[in-house]
């Protein structure tokens, strides 16, 4: 059977698992492909399975959820990563927001809730608490009001890589979005990197939601 979506969890606790796993599989066209109890065993999965979507946890014993999405961001697996978390502070959002996530939703939302987060993710959108988008529409503000913006100088091919880039796609699938050749969307994406100052995937989805290329798509 073919699946719309396929899940990864990645949270140390066996019970919140098991919940997590009758909600996704309870729609019909989401899989549950794997499960880890750690940040380790969740890149090792990540890599392995190639989930659209992982559920990730902040709160973990061995490696923390922060830097486990940072290291999967770094490595460009193309999956989206959803936060679980307990906590909307800015202390908080501000090393979420800052590793390469897509979204992340508060552990209390209901069941309807979570199912459209992943469907949002899992579509290369956003998806983020109130307070979130509020802060990153701040965060908006003032990078708009930087003298020189740095994507003032892009191109509207230019921003469309961006954009497809943060939002996980692979060179060869913007290459079919776009029309062009894959070397040519690598040649680009080479010039971005040095214009921009852009590193691994975190940098690419921190621009792009600052800039409001991704932000309320």
């Amino acid at each position: 059977m073919s699946w719309d979506t396929k899940v990864l969890i990645v949270d140390d606790h066996e019970m919140v698992r098991a919940g997590l796993r009758a909600i996704i599989e309870s729609t019909g066209r989401m899989k549950v492909v794997g499960e880890a109890a750690d940040g380790e065993d969740g890149i090792r999965l990540a890599q392995r399975l190639e989930p659209d979507v992982i559920l990730m946890d902040i709160d973990m014993p061995r490696l923390d959820g922060i830097e486990a999405t940072r290291r999967i961001s770094a490595l460009g697996l193309g999956g989206g990563v959803l936060i679980l978390t307990r906590y909307d502070h800015e202390e908080y959002l501000e090393p979420v927001m800052s590793v390469g996530a897509m979204g992340f939703i508060r552990k209390s939302r209901g069941p309807e809730d979570l199912v459209r987060a992943v469907d949002l993710v899992a579509a290369g959108r956003t998806t983020m608490p109130r307070v979130a988008s509020q802060l990153y529409m701040r965060r908006r503000r003032e990078f708009d009001a930087q003298p020189e913006s740095p994507l003032a100088a892009l191109t509207d091919q230019e921003r469309e890589i961006l954009r497809l880039t943060a939002r996980g796609y692979t060179a060869s699938q913007i290459a079919g979005k776009m029309s062009l050749a894959r070397r040519t969307i690598e040649n680009y994406r080479a010039r971005l990197k040095e214009k921009l100052g852009l590193h691994d995937r975190s940098d690419w989805v921190d621009l792009a939601l600052k800039s409001g290329l991704l932000l309320g798509e």
